[in-house]
């Protein structure tokens, strides 16, 4: 078969597939969570650029980390197919839906490609130590949380974040090539931010993780743990960020702006008892804050020396 038959068979099943077929498979890259690391990563990396437009650095990291984020997701859909068929929130992803042997190859086929043609990237033309760290990310995402501790530990989401935070330090090294006391701030920052974002998701959807039999820090303290927790986060941020100015990594402004952002999402988080709202409604309008906050801060950080 030659290279045009070869590439009318693939048109012909595209083709021949109905439409949301095509997004169901889409979506297992998990197409919001690519965007929001894409997001992290640009703050990180702008801010160690320092005003300068490194335009094919940029693009060359983009496209690593859309193919190592979406790897990952992909992964993280495979194991956890079972458990998403029992929750309201997942049970219609593909992998619940069609339980189809030739679409679970394909799907595993296409992370580890997507995974390695990632590394490579990073590898060939980013540093050494961007594909370290983005190795180390795999590891705790894929191994240590979505197949060995999700399943048995409440604390699980502290592993989960150390992944969430690796992003923005990527974006930093790529451009310094080694880490200091910038990354290691904003890595606690995201990380802070990774918990206080997904316990406002165990909260809201804390039934479904019941169903699953997913073992929660709401399940197991309660939800006014919970709610304590993240306000504690919350306020760790604020202070992390004034520390950002502090060692000089952000101008003032910058400083300012982020922090009066999380001062509103610190107060929203303590007005539950006095206002009379709803569990399910608190944690869903604290679901859309932290997303608010995040995004926020990346941009300012993005602008920080422009």
């Amino acid at each position: 078969m030659d290279f045009r038959s070869f590439t009318s068979l693939i048109l012909k099943f595209f083709f021949s597939m109905k439409i949301y077929k095509i997004i169901q498979i889409f979506e297992l890259i998990k197409p919001g969570i690519v965007l929001g690391n894409i997001i992290s990563l640009s703050g990180g990396f702008f801010l160690a650029s320092r005003g300068k437009l490194l335009k094919i650095l940029f693009l060359k990291i983009i496209l690593g980390i859309i193919c190592i984020i979406s790897s990952s997701c992909i992964f993280n859909n495979i194991i956890d197919r079972h458990l998403d068929k029992k929750m309201n929130r997942t049970k219609n992803r593909i992998l619940c839906i069609y339980n189809n042997f030739k679409l679970l190859v394909f799907s595993f086929v296409l992370a580890v490609f997507l995974c390695f043609f990632g590394l490579y990237i990073f590898l060939k033309y980013v540093s050494f130590l961007c594909t370290i760290i983005s190795m180390v990310g795999i590891f705790f995402y894929v191994i240590l949380y979505s197949l060995w501790l999700k399943k048995k530990s409440c604390y699980s989401i502290f592993i989960g974040s150390v992944s969430g935070s690796l992003p923005p330090i990527i974006g930093y090294v790529a451009v310094s090539n080694k880490i200091d006391g910038c990354c290691v701030i904003l890595f606690f920052i995201f990380a802070f931010w990774q918990i206080a974002h997904a316990y406002s998701i165990l909260l809201y959807r804390h039934k479904d993780y019941q169903d699953a039999n997913i073992p929660t820090i709401p399940t197991i303290y309660g939800f006014k743990y919970t709610k304590k927790c993240i306000s504690i986060c919350i306020m760790s941020i604020f202070l992390l960020n004034l520390l950002l100015y502090y060692f000089n990594y952000v101008h003032i402004f910058s400083c300012f702006y982020v922090n009066i952002c999380v001062f509103f999402w610190f107060l929203f988080s303590i007005i539950h008892e006095n206002y009379f709202i709803s569990y399910k409604k608190w944690s869903r309008i604290m679901f859309f804050l932290s997303i608010f906050v995040i995004f926020f801060t990346s941009i300012v950080l993005s602008l920080n020396f422009f």
